[in-house]
Formats: structure tokens, C-alpha cells, sequence
């Protein structure tokens, strides 16, 4: 398997960075699910409601990092072409759904961050380093941004289930290759 893009399949890279993804943003959105609801009475409770957020924001913008990298990759590799038996409208839905989980994965973490130093509260990275308060304390972009968050965690939830039903649906209703292709053990091309 060759880790650069062919007209045909993805590479290497891309289907690690995919995976890699996927993981992220699924371990993110369910950790955010879980955070969001915990209280915050005692002091032991707030500890570790406030344990988790960090944690949350060090593997969102580590997110946030490969979303950069894997955007790099992907204008500097060609992107295998559908299969000619897909519609034109089919296409253009891909695109459309590639296109908004992309702008999803960038918006996704950066509402998170400005969220973070606008509420006043800084983001640590596994304890390594803190990144830079960019933007003044304000309570009120804080909770402009933590909706922003919140409604990109709805609309990836919704793009997501849309990108695994319609990966399915090519495997098992189509037969093409278009899942195969990304899979880890690559594409039937790659034989």
C-alpha cells in the first residue's frame, strides 16, 4: 500500500488520518455528552466535571491539529475518483457532505477553544503546555461560541450517521468500492 492517493484509492496516510478521526471525534463527542450533563455541587464533583473538560479541550485541539494536516494531504494528493456508476446528484451530495464535515472538523474545535479563553479558562495540552489566550474574557462571546459548539456537535452527529449509512449503502447495496477504498486494508485496486 502506498501511502499517497491514486485516482483509484486512498493512500496510507489519508485512511490513518481518517481513522484517526474518526476516533477523535467520536471519543470527543460522546466524552462531551457525558461532561456536559455531570454535576458540579461539590467540590470533588467540580474536580472532576473540570478534570474531564481538560482532557476534552487537549484531544480537541489535538483534533484540531490533524484536521489541519490531514486538509494539507488532501490538497496535495489527488483524490480517487467516483465510480462511474454513481448519479451526478450522488456526487455532488458527497462533495456537499465532505465539504460541510471538513468545515465541521475545523469549526468543531476552534468555537471550543474561543469558548474556553472567552469564558476565562485556559487549555491545556495533556500538561505539556497551555495554548495562548488569544481573545479577552468575555461571558457573553463565551456562550456565543459554547452554542456554536453545540450546534456543530449536532450537525456532525447528522453528517456522520449520513456518511456511514452511505458508506453502506455502496458496500453492501452497490458493490462498489467506494468503503473499501478507506478501509485500513485498502481498496481492491491495491491487490
Amino acid at each position: 500500500m502506498s501511502a499517497r492517493n491514486t485516482e483509484t484509492t486512498y493512500g496510507g496516510v489519508a485512511r490513518g488520518l481518517h481513522w484517526i478521526m474518526a476516533l477523535l471525534i467520536i471519543g470527543l463527542w460522546i466524552m462531551g455528552q457525558y461532561m456536559h450533563g455531570l454535576p458540579r455541587v461539590t467540590p470533588e464533583q467540580a474536580q472532576f466535571k473540570f478534570g474531564l473538560y481538560d482532557i476534552h479541550k487537549a484531544f480537541g485541539m489535538l483534533a484540531l491539529m490533524f484536521i489541519l494536516f490531514r486538509m494539507y494531504w488532501r490538497m496535495t494528493n489527488p483524490i480517487p475518483l467516483f465510480p462511474e456508476s454513481m448519479q451526478k446528484w450522488e456526487k455532488t451530495l458527497a462533495h456537499a457532505v465532505h465539504g460541510l464535515m471538513y468545515l465541521l472538523m475545523l469549526a468543531f474545535p476552534i468555537s471550543g477553544y474561543l469558548s474556553s479563553v472567552t469564558g476565562g479558562h485556559e487549555v491545556p495540552f495533556f500538561g505539556l503546555f497551555e495554548f495562548p489566550m488569544l481573545l479577552a474574557e468575555n461571558d457573553d462571546l463565551s456562550e456565543v461560541f459554547e452554542e456554536i459548539h453545540e450546534i456543530c456537535a449536532k450537525i456532525m452527529l447528522a453528517a456522520f450517521i449520513l456518511h456511514v449509512v452511505a458508506a453502506l449503502y455502496h458496500h453492501f447495496i452497490r458493490k462498489d468500492d467506494i468503503m473499501i477504498r478507506m478501509s485500513p486494508r485498502g481498496s481492491r485496486a491495491d491487490d
